[in-house]
């Protein structure tokens, strides 16, 4: 997919909500793995209601693969220096579904962030910003109340928040 379709991968902005402990080389392969174990009819453990979510995305995948797999062979019997518009269809949308059971499966493992919740996060963090600029301006905090990190900040940059 690097030499095919490098610049229409699909977005795995999502990565960096993992923790870090799930972040590694061999990851590709236990996601994989499951993508087969799920669409064959396995449960993960403690686990059913996700498994039965993802399972027809597991299929997807795997009849995906398939059709890249299809791909390739043909490809092999002609020309192996360019690439025909069949095999970079088939592997954008492998990539695609790949992605997304990607996300799927290790949201189901470990808990990772909505899009939705980082958003407040964000939103809160700029609220609070925007709140300690007013209050420096107002005279309400000092900036060494800042920066020697005055305990009775942590209730006050809320409230004024509220306020």
């Amino acid at each position: 997919m690097d030499a095919c379709i490098p610049q229409d991968r699909a977005p795995r902005d999502f990565c960096v909500k993992f923790p870090e402990e799930i972040r590694h080389d061999s990851l590709a392969g236990q996601l994989w793995f499951g993508a087969e174990c799920l669409a064959a009819g396995s449960i993960i453990m403690n686990r059913e209601l996700e498994s039965m979510a993802m399972r027809p995305l597991a299929k997807e995948l795997t009849r995906s693969l398939e059709d890249v797999r299809g791909a390739l062979r043909d490809q092999a019997l002609r020309d192996l220096s360019t690439y025909t518009e069949k095999m970079r269809d088939a592997l954008r949308h492998f990539d695609v579904l790949f992605a997304e059971f990607e996300l799927s499966y290790v949201s189901a493992m470990v808990p990772v962030k909505s899009p939705r919740e980082y958003y407040v996060q964000q939103e809160v963090t700029v609220l609070f910003c925007e709140t300690v600029e007013r209050a420096l301006d107002c005279g309400y905090l000092t900036q060494d109340m800042i920066d020697d990190y005055e305990p009775a900040l942590m209730f006050t940059i809320p409230r004024l928040a509220i306020v």
